[in-house]
C-alpha cells in the first residue's frame, strides 16, 4: 500500500479563530516540545465537516515548554495541535485532566512523543507511531491497524486516515465504522458528519459505476496479444479458471507498490484455478523496463502481455481503463464479477473460488 497518508489533513483544515485562554481551571494541554522554542501553540477541536473549534493558544518559552488551560474539562472528541508550522492530531475520551507531552518539533506529526494524562491519546499515538513506522504492505495490515482503536470514534479516523485513498474500495470498512460510530455517540456531530461523509462517498462510487464500460455480469472482451518474448497470449485461453485481469505498467508506482498483494494472493490460490493476465501500458521503447519490472517484482505467472503503445493500449481503450492500476475479476464463465478488487482481492475471490 501506499505511505501512509492521513486522509483528515484533508476533511479538517484549518479555519477557526483562536481565542486565548486565561488559564484559570485544572484542566490542560502542556508539553515540552525540542526545538520548539518560543513557537505559538494553538490548540482547536476538530470535526469531519472541515469546521474547528477554538480552545486556546500559548507560546512556548525558551526551553518547548507550554500549558493550554481550559475552563471546563475536555469533550470527547478529536483535537488539533499547531506548533510553529507543525501540526498533529489526538483525541481525548473526555475524562482528561491534565495531559501531558514530551518530544521533538521534528517529528511530532509522526506521533513520535510521550505521552500521559489520556490512555485515549496513548493509544492512538501509538497506532499512528506504529503505522509511519511500519508501513502497511496489505489491506489486511491496515485493517489490522484499525481495529486497534480504543474506541469506534478512533477506528472511524483510522478507517478514514489508512484507507481513504481508495475509499471506493473500501465502502464497507466506511459504513460499519459509520454505524458503529452511530451506536456509540448517537445524534453527535462526530456521528452525524461521518455519516454524511460516508454517504458523499457513496455517491461518488456510484457515479464511477455508471460510467464504466466494462460492467460486472459481461462477458469480458478477449485480449490477443504478444508477450516478452513474442508469443501471443489470449485472456479467453483461460475460460473455467477464475482470472484477474490486470491493467498496469512498470512506470506506474501504485502498480508496483501494490504488486506484492497479488504475487502473494497468486501463489495462495494458484492451485485452486486462479491466474493473472497481466496487461502492459509500457511505452515501444520501454519493453527492457516491463521485462525487468515482471522479475524483480516476482510475476512468475506467464500470462503478460502488451503492445507497448502506452495509453494508446487497444485493449486498455476497450477496457475502459483511464487510470492504472486497473483491474477486474473474471468468473470461469469468463465473465466479470468484480471491477478493482485489488484492495479487496482476496474477499472477491473466496465469493467465487
Amino acid at each position: 500500500m501506499k505511505k501512509i497518508k492521513s486522509l483528515l489533513l484533508f476533511v479538517l483544515p484549518a479555519l477557526a479563530v483562536i481565542y486565548a485562554c486565561n488559564g484559570q481551571s485544572g484542566h490542560a494541554i502542556k508539553g515540552t516540545i525540542e526545538g520548539a522554542a518560543n513557537l505559538q501553540v494553538v490548540l482547536e477541536q476538530a470535526h469531519f465537516d472541515r469546521t474547528n473549534v477554538a480552545i486556546g493558544k500559548a507560546a512556548c518559552d525558551s526551553k518547548g515548554n507550554f500549558e493550554i488551560k481550559n475552563e471546563k474539562p475536555f469533550e470527547q472528541g478529536l483535537y488539533r495541535l499547531t506548533i510553529g508550522a507543525k501540526r498533529t492530531f489526538f483525541l481525548l475520551d473526555g475524562s482528561e485532566k491534565t495531559v501531558t507531552i514530551k518530544g521533538n518539533i521534528n517529528t511530532i506529526d509522526r506521533m513520535e512523543m510521550e505521552v500521559s494524562g489520556s490512555e485515549t491519546f496513548a493509544c492512538y499515538a501509538n497506532i499512528i507511531k506504529d503505522a509511519y513506522k511500519n508501513q502497511f504492505k496489505t489491506p489486511e495490515e491496515a485493517r489490522a491497524a484499525v481495529n486497534k482503536g480504543c474506541n469506534p470514534l478512533m477506528k472511524a479516523i483510522l478507517v478514514s486516515s489508512f484507507l481513504g485513498n481508495n475509499a471506493a474500495s473500501f465502502m464497507d470498512d466506511f459504513k460499519s465504522s459509520s454505524e458503529a460510530l452511530n451506536a456509540y455517540m448517537p445524534g453527535s456531530k462526530y456521528a452525524t458528519d461521518y455519516a454524511s461523509m460516508v454517504g458523499s462517498i457513496q455517491n461518488q462510487v456510484a457515479q464511477q459505476q455508471a460510467s464504466e464500460v466494462i460492467k460486472v455480469g459481461q462477458p469480458a472482451p478477449d485480449i490477443s496479444l504478444p508477450g516478452p518474448d513474442g508469443k501471443v497470449r489470449s485472456l479467453s485461453s483461460l475460460q473455467g479458471k477464475i482470472v484477474l485481469l490486470d491493467f498496469w505498467a512498470s512506470w506506474c508506482g501504485p502498480c508496483r507498490r501494490a504488486n506484492p498483494h497479488v504475487v502473494e494472493v497468486y501463489h495462495k490460490y494458484k492451485d485452486k484455478g486462479f491466474d493473472v493476465f497481466s496487461v502492459s501500458l509500457d511505452k515501444q521503447d520501454g519493453k527492457e523496463k516491463w521485462v525487468q519490472a515482471i522479475k524483480q517484482d516476482g510475476l512468475v505467472w506467464d500470462n503478460h502481455v502488451s503492445d507497448l503503445q502506452y495509453w494508446n493500449s487497444a485493449p486498455a481503450a476497450v477496457y475502459g481503463v483511464r487510470g492504472i492500476p486497473k483491474t477486474f475479476l473474471i468468473g470461469r464463465d469468463g465473465k466479470i464479477v468484480a471491477i478493482d478488487p485489488r484492495n479487496t482481492l482476496e474477499q472477491e475471490l473466496l465469493k467465487v473460488l
